[in-house]
């Protein structure tokens, strides 16, 4: 009887192949994620720096740039930095996780395609065999015995579901 917590294995088919196989079970941060955010952070703490040093007095120098073209110099330098410090992170994030990493044994089954099916008597008996069935069943019938249904569709459009 197996317990709620743990589910039955299942059990292969006759002509199933398992082998044993080696696994790592780890979380890796993703890199683009943690640069991403890099740039983002630099850039407000471009913003930051450049609102806070805006009313620095610079004594009879002539302020000739704006805020804006304040912030897009710096952002150059703060993103890049930025984007330096995320890759930084998840580089650091990738050796601890790898340090933490579990080593497992996983089965890798090989399953053999069943044979395929032949149309015609059984052998043994004599009664001969039901046609199979098709993976999508269709209605071949031409003639239409529903008009409500067929009035509400789209001419040409076979996929519609009907209402």
């Amino acid at each position: 009887m197996s317990s709620p917590d743990r589910p039955e294995r299942p059990v292969p088919a006759p002509n199933a192949v398992t082998s044993p196989d080696q696994v790592t079970i780890r979380r890796a941060p993703r890199f683009s994620v943690f640069i991403l955010g890099g740039a983002v952070l630099g850039f407000l703490v471009t913003v930051l720096v450049v609102l806070l040093t805006m009313g620095i007095d610079r004594g009879d120098q002539q302020e000739t740039t704006g805020f804006a073209g304040l912030v897009g110099y710096f952002s150059l330098y703060g993103v890049s930095i930025g984007m330096l410090i995320g890759a930084v992170a998840a580089v650091v994030l990738d050796q601890v996780s790898s340090r933490r990493a579990a080593r497992l044994t996983a089965e890798r089954v090989a399953v053999d395609p069943a044979p395929e099916t032949v149309d015609g008597e059984l052998e043994g008996d004599g009664a001969s065999a039901a046609p199979a069935p098709t993976a999508d069943p269709v209605d071949t019938d031409p003639v239409e015995t529903d008009p409500v249904a067929t009035d509400s569709a789209v001419p040409g459009r076979d996929d519609q579901p009907e209402r």
